[in-house]
């Protein structure tokens, strides 16, 4: 048998009736069917075997009946099979299995009973045709008591009478009264019009010979009379058919007799038209898909859309894979590795859907296939050589190959990644910049892997050789020349530079701009000796390397700096702080300075007449010296100071600096005075060359400067005063010579001198004591201390006295006298051919030099 009469109803309960279609498999779609009723005996049937979602059902005679979408549940849930042939109904039970043969046991189902739920899934006939079940009016089921609907339609057929053909036809059945009630063939029926059979459909019946007959399919309106026989039928082409769409077929009969007999149900009618449609939208060059390695190596899955319920069958080189498009119109095929070869090419894809009406579109596409690419690493890398040395690691290293053009490439050295994408022509390159590869001496191994741009993967590994090492070398920690600075000295007897280095290497060693090379021992010991004139005079800093290079040009060197400083920098002294390079006795008595500057950080020392006085130096690299008379003496003389610098690296120079000390004195030597009316008009001296100042003191010893015309000659000073001084005025004639130093001659005219007077002068530097009070033969009396006599004068602690030397004591001249309490006689001393008395007080140092014309009282 080619076709397979059957029932499919629905899970609403609505019954659909047809044939298989033919060919092998003869495919019935049961997507939407939860029970199915083949018009088939047990004994036509060889095998079963599960097929996907299909059930694939193999006859005796070879026949092979697919199922499409038996087990697509999601709708209807378990589906339920049975088998039925001259009225027998049996359930077949089939193993719960994936895939593959099934075994099936069957179950006769009693359906003797008054009702059954499976009364119209009955395949009464013996010429397994379509079961016909004909309307029956109510008198006659009543009549038939416990027969199913299935066994009245048969015994209908049975009763009607002549006149039958095979489409189940004959009289109708009358109700009793001798009407013959008309009836409409397969009511139940369902009828596809697919798209391109031209034949229609024929609704066909039984009535009373002569009535009118319409038949009303949507809007189409078709008429025909009751034959002879009892039947009519109409045919209407497909020409003439409604557009596509699901019709409940009406019949109206209106009997000879006018009797009417309205809205009999017909079959139904679903037209379809329209070819089934496929898309692709995943898989093929259509859609921008292509198959790469791994797609193809776990199946080449390609998807789509189409009608539901539709089959789908895909043809490629030979190979075809079919599927049910599911109730959401997706649908998805898979090649089998085996089916779909390796390789970069392109197929043809040829796609047929066919619906369950049996319409079919063939469609094609392009299958692209790329499971192939490929990297490679070139060789001489790193300068040709495939060695990278130190400069060319230092300079980036570059990682070269090819790859499929526009493949993405990952390079990986030393664990170090970098990624680039292959060029048009197929090349590649990475860098391995600075530091990023560890030094050292070693094989690196460098992996490639490539990804075209499907997603194809190749690798390829290789090695390269790294030796950035040329060794070590090293500079000694030890300070060089104890301190790590050159100075004057060592720089004269040559700086030695050591250190260590590998075995057998030579290093060059260099210190400024002077370079040598030596040769390490077997210890790994070196030193290179750099003479004077290898080393530069100065101050700065000087660098210091050494190194050495191995046959690649890898080279190793360490470095360090070491100070020079061969002079004493910013070295000189200021001034004499006086006014003319000349100490005078004031300034030496105050103390006067030596000063300059010099290096931060040296110390400085002055050496005078053989004795080493040390300077003080600031932070800022000033420095000073201040002397006084107890330091030097009061002796003038010329002097040189020799002033010796030293620097922190421990330079010497040596500056001088001259100046002289002038002590002596030159007191003014009173001659005498002009008195007129009473008044004091000129004053005279012995012949001077220092300046001259006058100043008259009351009793008290305070002075007032008195103005005056100095005129000089060859005999005498003589100064003419602007104003007069009344007689017995005291005076304090000073001289200051040119080295600044000042003494002064104080000259009494009053008999008795107050000690406020005496002691008030200081300032003056009173030298000379001249006694010129006379008044009747009695003279001035002055009494002196130790203080007194020290507090007269800075430049020393001697005080002369002089008196009127007219007439002596004794001879009735004028009586001068001076009380030195404590005083000792000390003798006598000849001063420019003048004898003195010496009388000394205190400690000694203290003396008073008096002439012989005045008495001393001590």
């Amino acid at each position: 048998m080619s076709t397979v009469a059957f029932i499919a109803r629905n899970p609403s309960g609505t019954n659909q009736h047809g044939t298989s279609a033919e060919g092998s498999p003869s495919v019935i779609s049961t997507t939407g069917a939860k029970d199915i009723s083949l018009n088939l005996d047990p004994t036509d049937v060889e095998s079963y075997a599960r097929r996907g979602n299909d059930l694939h059902i193999t006859l005796s005679d070879g026949t092979i009946v697919e199922l499409d979408g038996f087990y697509n549940t999601a709708a209807t849930g378990p589906k339920n099979l049975f088998l039925s042939d001259e009225g027998d109904f049996i359930e077949v039970v089939l193993e719960d299995k994936a895939d593959g043969m099934l075994f099936a046991s069957y179950e006769p189902l009693d359906l003797s009973g008054k009702w059954s739920a499976y009364d119209d899934m009955v395949f009464l006939d013996v010429d397994r045709i379509e079961p016909v079940v004909a309307p029956l009016a109510a008198p006659l089921l009543g009549g038939l008591g416990g027969l199913g609907a299935a066994a009245a339609g048969a015994a209908v057929i049975a009763g009607a009478g002549g006149g039958g053909d095979g489409d189940g036809g004959g009289g109708g059945g009358d109700d009793g009264t001798g009407a013959i009630i008309p009836t409409v063939n397969d009511a139940d029926g369902t009828y596809d019009v697919p798209e391109g059979d031209p034949d229609g459909v024929t609704i066909s019946g039984t009535g009373e010979t002569g009535s009118d007959v319409e038949v009303t399919i949507g809007d189409v309106v078709v008429t025909t009379t009751v034959n002879d026989d009892g039947t009519w039928s109409v045919n209407v082409p497909t020409d003439d058919l409604p557009d596509d769409g699901v019709y409940e077929t009406v019949v109206d009969v209106v009997a000879p007799d006018g009797t009417t007999y309205d809205d009999l149900d017909g079959p139904t009618i679903d037209i379809d038209s329209e070819p089934p449609t496929v898309v692709i939208t995943e898989g093929t060059q259509s859609v921008g898909d292509v198959v790469d390695g791994d797609e193809q190596a776990s199946g080449t899955v390609i998807t789509g859309t189409g009608e539901a319920g539709a089959t789908v069958s895909l043809e490629i080189a030979g190979a075809t894979q079919t599927t049910t498009v599911a109730e959401d119109g997706t649908w998805t095929v898979t090649f089998t590795p085996g089916e779909i070869a390796t390789g970069e090419y392109e197929t043809g894809i040829t796609i047929v859907t066919t619906d369950p009406h049996g319409n079919s579109t063939t469609s094609s596409d392009v299958l692209e296939v790329d499971t192939e690419t490929s990297v490679t690493i070139d060789t001489g890398l790193s300068g040709g050589d495939d060695i990278i040395t130190a400069a060319e690691a230092a300079a980036g290293v570059a990682i070269t190959g090819t790859a499929e053009a526009g493949a993405s490439v990952e390079v990986t050295v030393e664990g170090v990644t970098r990624t680039t994408t292959a060029n048009g022509d197929g090349t590649w390159s990475v860098t391995y910049e600075a530091g990023s590869l560890p030094d050292g001496e070693y094989d690196a191994d460098i992996s490639v892997t490539s990804t075209d741009a499907v997603g194809n993967t190749a690798t390829a590994t290789s090695t390269i050789e790294v030796d950035t090492d040329a060794g070590f070398v090293q500079l000694d920690e030890a300070p060089i020349e104890g301190d790590d600075i050159i100075n004057h000295d060592e720089r004269a007897d040559g700086v030695t530079i050591t250190g260590t280095a590998t075995a057998g290497e030579t290093v060059t060693v260099t210190l400024g701009t002077a370079s040598g090379t030596t040769v390490a021992d077997v210890n790994g010991n070196w030193s290179y000796d750099f003479a004077a004139s290898d080393i530069p005079e100065g101050t700065g800093n000087l660098d210091v390397t050494a190194s050495i290079s191995d046959e690649l040009g890898n080279t190793e060197s360490d470095s360090d700096t070491v100070a020079l400083d061969t002079e004493v920098v910013n070295y000189g002294s200021e001034t004499l702080q006086t006014a003319d390079d000349v100490v005078n006795t004031d300034e030496l008595a105050a103390g006067f300075t030596l000063a300059g500057t010099v290096e931060e950080g040296s110390t400085v020392t002055v050496e005078i007449d053989g004795t080493d006085y040390p300077a003080s130096v600031d932070d800022d690299g000033n420095w000073s010296l201040t002397l006084d008379g107890d330091d030097l003496g009061t002796a003038s003389r010329d002097v040189t100071a020799t002033i010796t610098a030293t620097d922190p690296a421990g330079n010497d120079e040596v500056i001088t600096q001259d100046f002289s000390i002038d002590t002596d004195v030159d007191t003014p030597d009173f001659d005498g005075v002009t008195i007129r009316s009473g008044e004091i008009s000129d004053i005279y001296l012995n012949p001077t060359d220092d300046d001259l100042s006058l100043f008259s003191l009351d009793g008290s010893g305070n002075a007032t400067e008195a103005g005056f015309t100095e005129i000089n000659s060859a005999v005498e000073v003589q100064l003419d005063l602007d104003q007069p001084l009344a007689d017995g005025t005291n005076l304090v004639i000073q001289g200051t010579d040119d080295a600044g130093n000042r003494s002064s001659v104080l000259v009494i005219d009053q008999q008795s001198v107050s000690s406020d007077l005496l002691n008030s002068v200081g300032e003056h530097n009173i030298d000379t004591l001249d006694l010129v009070f006379e008044d009747n033969g009695n003279g001035a009396n002055v009494t002196l201390t130790e203080e007194m006599i020290n507090n007269m004068s800075s430049n020393s602690d001697t005080l002369v006295v002089r008196g009127d030397d007219n007439v002596g004591p004794g001879e009735g001249g004028t009586s001068h006298t001076v009380t030195l309490t404590g005083g000792v006689a000390a003798g006598t001393e000849t001063v420019d051919g003048e004898t003195f008395d010496v009388y000394t007080i205190g400690d000694g140092d203290t003396r008073l030099l008096v002439e012989d014309d005045v008495n001393v009282v001590i």
